[in-house]
């Protein structure tokens, strides 16, 4: 009996190690856990994305991730999650959160966000060594042979897709290997009444064939000014490889290695990237 009661207790040790989190080893996470999301949304919620130095205007993130990925071919499988701020109802920053891990028992976190706007940005990232300082807001061009904007918010949908289907696109990573971008047929995110003269805009996203994480957001606009309606566009960098983007196949853009003042920068830091945490894979109480 005696011999029994050890072996039982033995049992009981064991199991009650392996459900209370303070007492177990960290074990893996899958790539797609839900604690994972959970813990993106956390960090990018630690973001206030001011527009403006006098900080008066703060961007509102939009609740619901605009897109969420994996790319299981680079550092051990990454996830992430992709947001969206807004100010006046127009995206003003795109990026989010990704993470991947360091063996059995720890993972990175990255942060990763572009400017969309036309002011500049005064991001605080709370509780972190690690800033955002943008330099400038960014600009849009008009489009070449610009189309006639249509009436209606339907015919609208249909020409997004039409003219995002001009738009080719590339990537050379850091072993000069090249990748063909294709475009995602659906926007990540749609914004039919933002104020001042735009009248219709969306995101959309080049993906590789490695994973579904966007390398290139494009953005589509349509236009009033003077009495007039036209489209516009603005191609901007979610990757730290060479990018470019083609219409009709001629080169329109190019953000290239070279021209970034770190891996994880371009040169007015519109384009932002960080290594912000290492925590443990279930230590960490966001996780739990």
């Amino acid at each position: 009996m005696k011999r029994m009661a050890f072996y039982y207790a033995l049992f009981l040790t064991a199991l009650l190690a392996s459900v209370i989190p303070g007492n177990c080893q960290a074990q893996e996470v899958a790539p797609n856990d839900p604690r994972l999301q959970k813990l993106y949304e956390a960090e990018a919620k630690r973001w206030e994305m001011w527009v403006g130095a006098d900080k008066k205007r703060k961007a509102e993130m939009v609740a619901e991730p605009v897109f969420r990925w994996q790319n299981m071919s680079r550092d051990n499988g990454q996830t992430g999650a992709m947001y969206v701020w807004v100010d006046g109802g127009r995206p003003v920053v795109i990026g989010g959160v990704f993470s991947n891990a360091i063996g059995s028992d720890k993972r990175y976190v990255m942060h990763e966000f572009h400017a969309l706007g036309p002011d500049r940005l005064f991001p605080d990232l709370r509780q972190s060594k690690n800033q955002w300082r943008p330099d400038t807001g960014i600009a849009m061009t008009r489009l070449p042979d610009s189309p006639d904007v249509e009436s209606t918010a339907a015919k609208v949908t249909l020409q997004l897709r039409t003219i995002g289907r001009d738009f080719t696109a590339n990537s050379v990573d850091d072993t000069k290997k090249r990748w063909e971008l294709r475009l995602l047929p659906k926007p990540l995110y749609r914004y039919e009444k933002p104020q001042r003269s735009i009248v219709d805009g969306a995101l959309m996203a080049f993906v590789s064939d490695a994973g579904t994480d966007p390398e290139i957001i494009l953005m589509l606009e349509a236009r009033e000014e003077l009495g007039q309606k036209a489209w516009y566009y603005r191609a901007v960098r979610l990757s730290i490889s060479d990018l470019y983007v083609d219409y009709k196949g001629q080169r329109v853009w190019s953000s290239l290695r070279e021209e970034l003042d770190t891996s994880y920068s371009n040169k007015d830091k519109t384009y932002f990237l960080c290594r912000d945490l290492a925590p443990d894979e279930l230590q960490n109480p966001i996780l739990k």
